[in-house]
């Protein structure tokens, strides 16, 4: 850190820090929100049973005609995929189109310009849907169904891997728009957690198998590399399913924003030395400038609740798979994504998939 305000000069490194800690509050803010609120409210269910519906689609995408009523794409939505990479040290691996990525957990942030909201979607990784694969030279080689998290694995690791994970999501929410990426490798875990000197938790796992200290009921201050294994950790354990897992991601992170919280407010310099040591396990098609737009926008309105699409576990050929209620998700993209409005079934359409 002596090294970069010597090299910047007092000045701009105070401007810089000034600038970072900004993008930090927003980046913990999104992941922490969405933690706390999971942690404090539990999971949001919606139920839709539609029977006999009609959907249809415009040729440009922005009209449906759902249980007897045309929607409209709402104006002013702006949406972000936050990812968590499971994976070590961000940026490319190289020029295969392949690599050894995946995401562990994925959120969609919704923000509402219009009605001044927001709100986060949580989605399984282990939910399948059409990806697109990538050969030679990044050429693309068609679709195949797969795991959810699977889709980061195309491209080099870097941004293209993000965006071929943000179609993925944009074809499983039956196309629509999503305009900014975030992602975070695994390895910045052990840097938060210690960053806040440690987290507690009462582990909810008999977990010897991966850390003799885990053992299931005891309350533990998880260090470094330990809180890493703690939200990674789902084979060999009583339930392995990717499910009970996000359970103990959402106990973990609840108590990791208690942390945060105290560090930010007792500490002016907190946020912004986090963030540039976790710099490098970042990768954002975001610019400094509209990260902060967001974390602005999100300071002005309620904090976001999240929501969850029930589905079906299933033991595919060799990995667990998850199928959404599909009249579940399609009810949430109604709600979250259009508003109804006047139309006619004489208009323009084509069936939706």
């Amino acid at each position: 850190m002596n090294k970069l305000k010597r090299r910047l000069g007092r000045k701009k490194y105070h401007q810089l820090k000034k600038v970072v800690r900004r993008v930090a509050v927003l980046l913990l803010l999104i992941i922490c929100i969405a933690a706390v609120v999971i942690w404090d409210n539990g999971r949001r269910h919606r139920e839709a049973a539609v029977e006999n519906t009609q959907n249809k689609v415009d040729n440009e995408g922005e009209k449906i005609y759902y249980d007897n009523q045309w929607y409209r794409l709402k104006d002013n939505l702006e949406t972000v995929l936050i990812m968590g990479e499971d994976k070590f040290e961000a940026g490319e691996d190289d020029a295969d189109y392949v690599n050894t990525r995946q995401t562990d957990f994925l959120l969609l942030l919704i923000l509402d310009k219009t009605n001044q909201s927001s709100q986060i979607l949580q989605l399984n990784r282990d939910t399948m849907t059409d990806i697109e694969s990538y050969g030679v030279a990044g050429k693309s080689t068609g679709t195949f169904t797969g795991q959810l998290a699977l889709a980061h694995t195309y491209g080099t690791g870097g941004k293209d891997s993000c965006r071929n994970t943000v179609k993925a999501v944009s074809n499983l929410l039956y196309g629509v728009s999503i305009d900014h990426y975030l992602s975070l490798t695994m390895d910045a875990v052990p840097i938060i957690n210690d960053a806040v000197g440690g987290v507690t938790v009462t582990v909810l796992d008999d977990m010897t198998s991966a850390d003799p200290a885990l053992v299931k009921g005891a309350e533990v201050t998880l260090q470094g590399k330990q809180a890493l294994t703690y939200v990674r950790t789902r084979r060999g354990l009583d339930d392995s399913t990717n499910l009970h897992r996000m359970e103990r991601q959402r106990q973990y992170m609840g108590e990791l924003y208690k942390g945060l919280i105290n560090k930010l407010s007792g500490d002016d310099g907190f946020a912004a030395d986090l963030i540039l040591s976790i710099n490098d396990n970042l990768t954002s098609d975001c610019t400094a400038s509209q990260l902060q737009d967001l974390g602005e926008f999100l300071g002005q309105c309620p904090a976001p609740t999240i929501d969850t699409i029930d589905g079906e576990n299933v033991k595919g050929e060799e990995f667990m798979e998850f199928y959404p209620d599909e009249s579940q998700l399609r009810q949430y993209v109604i709600d979250h994504f259009y508003e109804p409005t006047d139309g006619t079934q004489s208009d323009s359409v084509s069936e939706t998939e």
